[in-house]
């Protein structure tokens, strides 16, 4: 069952890293977005957000500093549900997909507040750096070596 907690952990943040890099590699295209809904500095939204996502994915793929990764990308798309998908205002054949956006982030949003709660689980960095902290404290004195018995 430990298996399942890095298994979850690359499935979540595959998106979030794939969507980060689509910041970077499209830019223009996300600006001119981000301009039409009305957002301040769109073009620094989209490069800030960008960081957030790919910095945030890699560190809940790999499990460090992955409860403030998950914070953050849980603000990220609350904010981007808020400001970027308002369904509500919309003629009703655009409504619909935007609707799906918007709950697909508060969704997304709810599993990442899991994450930040919880952890990352096993097998991820913070789990290997508490087990070799935990070792470093348990070391016999005198380190590896046996001791010579008086």
């Amino acid at each position: 069952m430990d298996a399942l907690a890095p298994i979850g952990r690359l499935l979540f943040s595959a998106i979030f890293i794939f969507s980060g890099f689509n910041h970077f590699t499209n830019a223009e295209t996300m600006i001119g977005y981000a301009r039409s809904a009305g957002l301040p500095l769109p073009a620094l939204a989209i490069y800030g957000s960008g960081v957030v996502l790919v910095v945030g994915g890699v560190c809940i793929l790999l499990g460090v500093f992955a409860r403030i990764a998950a914070a953050a990308i849980a603000a990220f798309l609350v904010l981007a549900a808020l400001t970027m998908h308002r369904f509500w205002g919309l003629p009703p054949e655009q409504a619909a997909m935007q609707m799906i956006h918007f709950w697909k982030n508060i969704s997304m949003a709810g599993g990442a507040l899991l994450l930040a709660y919880f952890g990352p689980g096993p097998y991820s960095v913070r789990a290997r750096s508490r087990i070799l902290e935990e070792r470093r404290v348990n070391r016999p004195p005198g380190g590896l070596r046996p001791q010579p018995q008086s």
